[in-house]
């Protein structure tokens, strides 16, 4: 058979090394450091991306080059002594598996978090949306020692035993500060031209390959334009990397788009499922045809299939695929042993990883619970007493404890009530923009074919019928209903669920609202929904914000695609009566009630568990049982995968 990936998995030169495949995990926060060093959980989530075949694995997002601008100490501050025995556990743990190990290293520059006490330091007095105070104005002598330090934090890599250092020179770090006049208003050797606010950059290169000589890959991260919103065009950034290109001091660009610096911007930057796929690859080709330097592209490349497109295109020489290995790390090794079927892909929801980064949170994958417990879970063990375990329910909880019981050597029998499997991620997937969620189910419905499970559909089972299966354990999975709030007027025929809504299930006429009381994406995503499909709509919350607890790279984009459709959004009110044609709202902080006009009322205040069968299950005495998913108490996705995960683990 011919090779499906043959550019793929071909090797290629990046500096002094051949890396063995053209796969690579970019650079990216995790928040799984401990005290500014290497924590055991960091190097084993890195460790299992280059164990499951990627060639070049860049650790670190974010390592901070210079103790005058740290990083939170859930990042790793590569100038901080303490931090070697974890640096050089690090390389080891990569580079036992032939993968390539680079770090990065940056400064956050004006970037400031005085909640942590991060004093940012900038090149002038300027804030952007996202780091609204303003920064230390540096020094020269400041200026002189960051530069220092850079070198410092590259040889300090190189004698851990890593094999390159990847400088952050995008996202509204300190070198990409002093490029914008609108960020830099310096008057002196660093400010005004663009020489001069390329001069801090320039400096910072040619100390780096002063300390490491060219035995040691040196790359940058670079924006290919940093719109919308940001200070800085196409034209602009291919001037100022041909100019960087031009020192023949980098071993690689890895082109990404936009900038952190603005809300917009921050959500191109990292590329939910509202974006396509290759969200960079035409930035990155239109960089590559001028410079020499080998081009990385990343940006939502999820697919072994796409990423051979890619390469084939011509636009790149390497492929970034961070999320797709976050969801899959062993990717590579399916891709290339023919099992690209079996590949878990990622759907780009951004929910796990990227935007509980921003809330401040350790990285995980809404459908891949090992992230972040690599440690204590990347080895299935196998059942040491094989049992006949019934699951019931065939949402994503069921699914995975089945899955996860099954591989380890359980007999696993599924009942489903429904004629389809998916639970409430089926309807989750008619929302607009998110039909990948149905990624998540139909690779689980796969793997539990594949193991054997005995699925029986259109069974809505009784305590009796669980126990006449003679279960040595039971796993009810059953979800949640969808919950109507104790509200005058909430039983009239224009009042639908946002369930309903997508489902097809309602009469939508006239102007909608949708009155949202959860903070999370089923009323914002059906809002939207409609939206786009034209209708009227306002949508009213009790938060301060929509989506208060939405991740700020989906969030911006629903805000955005609402606002651009017309849609009305109306914060800090709660509905007290649905009304024939309106709903009565109270201010939540002053009490103040005013009528809005609506024709149909659209519910999204979460769900109830259906954990009936469990409790007459437990009356019962069945042994070994467990309640997991929404049944336990409505949640994410993330959570019911969680749930699962753990449970086939406990049986």
């Amino acid at each position: 058979m011919p090779d499906p990936f043959p550019l793929l998995f071909s090797s290629f030169p990046l500096g002094h090394k051949e890396v063995p495949n053209r796969i690579v995990s970019t650079s990216h926060g995790t928040n799984m450091a401990s005290g500014g060093l290497p924590s055991e959980q960091l190097i084993a989530y890195h460790a299992s991306k280059a164990a499951g075949g990627c060639g070049t694995v860049m650790m670190f997002g974010s390592a901070a080059a210079s103790s005058l601008t740290p990083i939170m100490l859930n990042h790793v501050n590569l100038w901080d002594d303490n931090a070697v025995p974890g640096l050089e556990a690090a390389a080891i743990a990569v580079k036992r598996h032939g993968a390539v190990a680079i770090s990065q290293v940056t400064s956050m520059g004006r970037r400031t978090n005085l909640h942590a006490d991060i004093i940012g330091r900038g090149p002038s007095a300027t804030s952007c949306e996202l780091s609204p105070s303003i920064p230390h104005v540096l020094s020269l002598a400041e200026i002189e020692q960051i530069i220092s330090d850079y070198g410092k934090a590259c040889l300090r890599l190189k004698d851990c035993g890593f094999d390159g250092a990847d400088l952050a020179f995008y996202d509204d770090q300190l070198p990409d500060q002093f490029w914008s006049p609108d960020t830099n208003r310096r008057t002196d050797r660093y400010g005004g031209s663009l020489e001069n606010r390329l001069r801090f950059s320039m400096e910072i290169l040619e100390n780096v390959r002063s300390m490491v000589g060219r035995d040691f890959i040196v790359g940058a991260r670079v924006s290919g334009e940093d719109r919308p919103g940001g200070d800085l065009s196409h034209a602009d950034l291919l001037e100022i990397i041909c100019q960087l290109d031009r020192t023949g001091w980098l071993d690689y660009f890895t082109v990404t788009g936009g900038t952190i610096s603005t809300y917009r911007s921050r959500a191109w930057n990292i590329p939910s499922a509202y974006y396509e796929d290759g969200t960079f690859v035409e930035l990155a080709g239109r960089i590559k045809a001028a410079v020499n330097t080998p081009i990385i592209v990343t940006g939502r490349i999820v697919t072994p299939e796409h990423a051979e497109e890619v390469l084939k295109s011509g636009a790149a020489d390497l492929v970034g695929m961070t999320r797709a290995l976050i969801a899959d790390p062993d990717l590579p090794s399916k891709a290339g042993s023919g099992r690209s079927d079996s590949i878990r892909v990622c759907m780009g929801s951004n929910e796990g990883c990227i935007d509980r980064l921003y809330f401040g949170l350790p990285i995980r994958c809404v459908q891949n619970p090992v992230v972040g417990r690599e440690k204590q879970w990347l080895t299935l063990e196998p059942t040491t007493k094989s049992r006949h375990v019934v699951v019931v329910g065939g949402g994503p909880a069921g699914l995975e404890s089945a899955r996860v019981a099954a591989a380890r050597g359980h007999r696993v029998t599924l009942l489903e009530r429904s004629t389809v499997l998916g639970g409430a991620i089926r309807t989750a997937a008619r929302a607009a923009g998110w039909e990948n969620y149905l990624r998540s189910v139909t690779w689980l419905e796969k793997q539990v074919q594949d193991l054997n499970v005995e699925i029986q559909m259109k069974t809505d089972a009784t305590a009796g019928d669980v126990i006449s299966l003679e279960p040595g354990a039971v796993v009810i999975a059953t979800g949640a209903i969808e919950r109507r709030p104790d509200l005058p007027g909430v039983d009239l025929d224009h009042v639908y669920t946002v369930g309903e809504v997508l489902r097809g299930q309602g009469r939508l006429e006239g102007r909608c609202v949708v009155l949202d009381e959860t903070g999370y994406t089923p009323g914002p995503k059906t809002a939207d929904t409609l939206a786009q499909q034209g209708h009227e709509l306002e949508i009213v919350t009790r938060q301060y914000a929509l989506g208060d607890d939405i991740g700020t790279t989906v969030r911006a984009v629903i805000h955005e695609r609402l606002l651009r459709a017309g849609a009305v959004i109306t914060t800090l009110h709660a509905a007290i009566e649905i009304r024939d044609s309106s709903v009565r709202v109270r201010h939540v902080l002053t009490d103040e009630v005013r009528e809005i006009r609506a024709d149909t009322v659209i519910l999204s205040s979460g769900g109830v568990g259906q954990d009936s069968l469990f409790h007459a299950l437990r009356e019962r005495n069945q042994p070994h049982l467990h309640l997991i998913g929404d049944a336990f108490a409505p949640r994410h996705l993330r959570h019911a995968m969680t749930d699962g995960a753990r449970t086939g683990r406990e049986l």
